[in-house]
């Protein structure tokens, strides 16, 4: 156990310990909470397999007009990380030995969630990036390379990075609405 924790964070973080190519993309956006869903909490699993592995993790979000918030956490209960972002500063506390790709986790779940509006405005053209956005899937390119396919299905969604050749699935346990 002590070793599947370190091989899938450097998965899901793109293998990044490893010298980056000039040519990938930059980073995803991260998005303004004020341009977000209506307030929820959700509580997710989430499956992630990357070359052959499989590992699995809790995470619990929350999302309002004026904070992210989420909390990953391993199968046992262990606390991996919790991120905080205001639209300005992202904060991070890990509570294992090791770095998480905390801005890459919080970026993309937000390119899932966020309203159209907003992703268009943070992924211009001029930049490279090319959008497609359907009612149940989104798509990112960037100079006509693949960088993400999002499937959103009734309670599932399906993340699939390129660069990091990864995919993950999401499966939602329960999401509550909040006030506003």
């Amino acid at each position: 156990m002590r070793y599947l924790l370190p091989a899938m964070l450097c998965l899901l973080s793109g293998c990044s310990l490893f010298s980056p190519a000039p040519d990938l993309p930059p980073a995803l956006a991260l998005l303004p909470p004020s341009e977000g869903p209506a307030p929820v909490l959700l509580k997710q699993t989430v499956a992630m397999e990357a070359q052959g592995e499989r590992f699995q993790f809790l995470v619990v979000s929350r999302f309002d007009a004026k904070q992210a918030r989420l909390v990953a956490l391993m199968p046992t209960g262990q606390q991996l990380t919790a991120l905080e972002y205001d639209g300005t500063y992202l904060q991070q506390s890990v509570a294992v030995p090791l770095e998480l790709p905390g801005r890459a986790i919080l970026a993309t779940i937000q390119f899932a969630l966020w309203p159209q509006a907003s992703v268009r405005k943070h992924y211009p053209a001029v930049q490279g990036w090319t959008l497609r956005l359907e009612a149940n899937r989104r798509q990112l390119w960037h100079h006509g390379a693949r960088f993400l396919d999002i499937v959103q299905e009734v309670d599932t969604t399906r993340v699939r990075n390129y660069p990091g050749e990864y995919q993950v699935i999401i499966k939602t346990l329960e999401q509550k609405d909040l006030e506003q």
